[in-house]
């Protein structure tokens, strides 16, 4: 009984009764790029010339004896040039600092990503094969 009196009471006192309409949520709506394709195309000219580098250099470096942590610096700082097209065709299309930063750690975060779980492995197996059983 004490607990419907309570229950009766927050309702009496509107705390449980939705009072205002529920909003529609529309910054949550998806909404096709207003990029243009030329934009859109330096962008992912940028982003697979990246790749490319990254590619590049990571078959290049991968057998060094290097910390691994410091091969993939080495192969990301020689690499990030690469990446710079992008921020200008961002501004042109007025994208705000903010997103095309966002934009950009995103790319770079992926792709250390990438190269350490592949200059790991490179260093894993080297060991394995030169200490065996």
């Amino acid at each position: 009984m004490g607990v419907a009196l309570v229950l009766q009471g927050t309702l009496a006192s509107g705390v449980l009764a939705k009072d205002k309409p529920a909003e529609p949520e529309i910054a949550q709506e998806w909404k096709p790029t207003t990029l243009s394709d030329k934009t859109l195309a330096k962008i992912n000219q940028a982003v697979e010339s990246y790749q490319h580098c990254l590619n590049d250099e990571t078959n290049k470096h991968v057998n060094d004896p290097e910390d691994s942590r410091k091969l993939t610096d080495l192969i990301l700082s020689a690499c990030d040039p690469k990446l710079a097209p992008i921020k200008p065709a961002f501004r042109t299309e007025k994208v705000p600092d903010v997103i095309s930063e966002r934009y950009l750690q995103r790319k770079r975060s992926q792709a250390a990503q990438q190269v350490v779980r592949v200059v790991m492995g490179a260093h894993a197996l080297r060991y394995r094969e030169s200490h065996p059983e």
